[in-house]
């Protein structure tokens, strides 16, 4: 066999393809390879780092309310109740509608980026000393979530997505201030 150092690129690419070829170690034998080493309990300071979470806070980056008509252009009307806010975290951005639905409002949305898994929660203040969880929706394939039957009033959502909790500011739903 050639010191690596002086192969080819078609030697290489033989040398990958020979290896791909190659099959799996029987998982009675793997799982025994496994088992001859211990397992290592983790530190009490790993532990607090796995539980600890990456707090992120998203910036708004449009808003439909504040947005002059003419750069919305003839499809978008200020007559409706529809509300599109766009949010930015590092890594993510965040869609967010917010819709009129009878007597109630809907706050759907979908996160643009890498998760693929996660929750939404949201809260709304009490005047209490913790606000307090009104729904919370998981996050489809496409990272979509939707939300019902909230009244007007003032919401903040978190982003549940792995180790990371991505606060929004807060989103006035229902009367344009």
């Amino acid at each position: 066999m050639k010191p690596i150092e002086t192969l080819t690129d078609d030697d290489f690419s033989a040398l990958v393809r020979a290896a791909v070829a190659l099959p799996d170690a029987p998982p009675a034998l793997v799982k025994r390879a496994v088992g001859l080493w211990p397992e290592i309990a983790p530190s009490p300071l790993k532990q607090v780092a796995d539980a600890a979470i990456n707090r992120i806070r998203a910036v708004l980056s449009f808003d439909s309310w504040t947005a002059s008509p003419a750069s919305l252009g003839l499809r978008s009307s200020h007559s409706t109740q529809a509300r599109h806010l766009m949010f930015s975290a590092p890594g993510r951005d965040i869609d967010v509608r917010v819709l009129l639905s009878s007597e109630s409002f809907v706050i759907a949305g979908q996160i643009l980026g890498p998760d693929d898994h996660g929750m939404v929660e949201i809260t709304v203040d009490t005047h209490a000393e913790k606000p307090h969880r009104v729904h919370s929706a998981p996050l489809d394939d496409l990272g979509s979530f939707r939300t019902s039957d909230l009244r007007a009033g003032t919401y903040w959502m978190t982003l549940r997505l792995g180790d990371d909790a991505i606060e929004l500011p807060p989103i006035d739903v229902g009367n344009r201030r």
